[in-house]
């Protein structure tokens, strides 16, 4: 690191850390304007947000790495997105829009019971408490290993920065951060495909002939085979259910795109921002085609051996001239601290409405309420500091992230979709379905070889079947309709005013 890299990183920081608290520095007199910003953020932003929530320092670094020790056949996981997005877009979202819910859960309650609500918000509080490592280790790893710091200071450095601005000024003050870390993260790629391209002899068209020549241009895997990890069907069927799920029904992305002014606006952020998050994604695998073209020109420009996650870092920090190892880690930062925040910001939101305020509500004022809500964040980080240290255990930064988001999705999307799409599901029902999801994908993990990007599928169809054939033993809900697709209020009447 010379004197200009530390110098890039330092505005950087300092930068972010201020737009940060600028952006929440308004008094905070309601829980719906800390958690939506009052649901008034210009629906760029919130899109901007999107992409920058979905896009982790993981993604950063490790897409690059795949299609590099592999090919792009990883692409094939994230070809749903269009689709999943729209379905989200029309079919989930005005729920969420309708009923003016805060949590994403919140729905659930209204259409089964409190106790399903709970116990939903905390099944995904679970596996957000698995995933939340990948976030912060990404980042972490990168400012180690390139300034010498202890894994732990950089832990905590990333964790304190990130929770200043989070905890004191909300969700405005997460989407107005992510606006500004969107441009870092996107432009370094960008610099860096230039400057391959421009010191390649032929130029980006000869790097991308030597990929094709070494089969790095693969795309898809037509393979029946259940047992390997990604292939066309697994992501048509399994990895769509995922997507859907991720857009519709985690609070981490409902709580971006539900600050927008209206439904219509609201749509607009979550298309737009979806395909962002697809084009980002797809960008970074380009990118370890593109590097791996580059090394075969110049050899050594990325060290023999280097693990999937470093290529990308190894080669900025081998290979570029001064400036850009500060950008680069300006970028690790950026995408670190986007999905972070968005994460740190959502937890509190779900754990205070979904089980404290749900069931203890002790009739404290607004302001309380908000102040509980700041230290839930606060713990919350906590919890990622300490998932930081073992998450690695579970393969690369961007498969163990993947992977364990995988585990839970399955059996919370198919409560939604009991209660969405069918009136007879009840309250026991789909709680019944949701564990015998669970445990099925439990067997399946330790019984079977097949591959994880199946398991949402299985958790997800076990969770509906099984659910739905409970519920027809249980006396019907009543008044179920009204929040069933075909009972839902058109948007022109207004929704139905709902408080947490």
């Amino acid at each position: 690191m010379t004197p200009l890299d530390y110098v890039v990183l330092m505005v950087y920081l300092v930068g972010v850390t201020v737009i940060g608290l600028l952006a929440g520095r308004s008094k905070k007199v309601s829980l719906d304007e800390y958690f939506l910003g009052s649901r008034a953020v210009p629906w760029l932003a919130s899109a901007a947000s999107l992409v920058a929530t979905g896009i982790s320092c993981k993604s950063l670094i490790g897409l690059p790495g795949l299609s590099y020790k592999g090919d792009m056949t990883y692409l094939q996981m994230y070809l749903p997105v269009p689709l999943a997005v729209l379905i989200a877009a029309v079919v989930f979202l005005p729920f969420y829009a309708r009923l003016r819910v805060t949590s994403v859960y919140e729905y659930l309650g209204l259409r089964f019971s409190p106790g399903v609500r709970s116990f939903a918000s905390i099944l995904y509080q679970i596996e957000a408490a698995l995933i939340t490592g990948t976030i912060i280790a990404a980042p972490s790893l990168v400012l180690s290993e390139v300034t010498g710091l202890a894994y732990n200071v950089a832990v905590a450095i990333l964790l304190l920065l990130t929770l200043v601005y989070t905890v004191i000024g909300g969700t405005k003050a997460v989407i107005w951060t992510d606006v500004v870390q969107l441009f870092v993260f996107v432009g370094v790629p960008v610099a860096v495909i230039g400057y391959v391209a421009g010191h390649a002899d032929g130029g980006l068209s000869q790097l991308l002939k030597i990929a094709g020549q070494h089969g790095k241009l693969r795309t898809f895997d037509f393979s029946l085979d259940f047992s390997v990890e990604v292939t066309f069907w697994g992501a048509m069927l399994s990895m769509t259910c995922w997507h859907l799920a991720n857009f519709s029904i985690t609070q981490i992305l409902m709580q971006r795109y539900m600050t927008a002014a209206s439904e219509k606006d609201c749509q607009r952020s979550l298309v737009v921002g979806g395909t962002g998050i697809l084009i980002m994604w797809a960008g970074l695998m380009f990118i370890g085609v593109v590097l791996y073209g580059y090394n075969v020109l110049h050899p050594g420009a990325i060290p023999g051996g280097t693990s999937a996650d470093r290529i990308f870092p190894a080669f900025v920090f081998s290979a570029l001239p001064p400036g850009f190892k500060g950008l680069f880690i300006s970028a690790a930062f950026a995408a670190g601290m986007s999905t972070l925040s968005s994460m740190l910001n959502s937890m509190g939101t779900i754990t205070l409405l979904d089980v404290w305020k749900l069931h203890f509500d002790d009739g404290v004022p607004e302001k309380t309420w908000i102040r509980r809500a700041r230290g839930l964040t606060v713990g919350w980080g906590l919890l990622s500091f300490g998932a930081a240290f073992v998450v690695l255990n579970f393969g690369t930064v961007i498969t163990a992230g993947i992977r364990l988001g995988t585990v839970l999705i399955g059996a919370i999307f198919g409560i939604f979709v009991l209660g969405i799409f069918t009136r007879r599901a009840t309250s026991g029902g789909v709680a019944i379905g949701a564990v015998a999801g669970m445990t099925t994908l439990i067997v399946v993990m330790a019984r079977t070889s097949i591959s994880w990007t199946w398991y949402c599928l299985i958790g997800s169809l076990v969770t509906v079947g099984i659910g739905y054939a409970a519920s027809l033993f249980m006396p019907a809900s009543a008044g179920a309709e009204r929040y069933t697709f075909t009972g839902l209020p058109p948007s022109d009447e207004g929704g139905v005013k709902r408080t947490a």
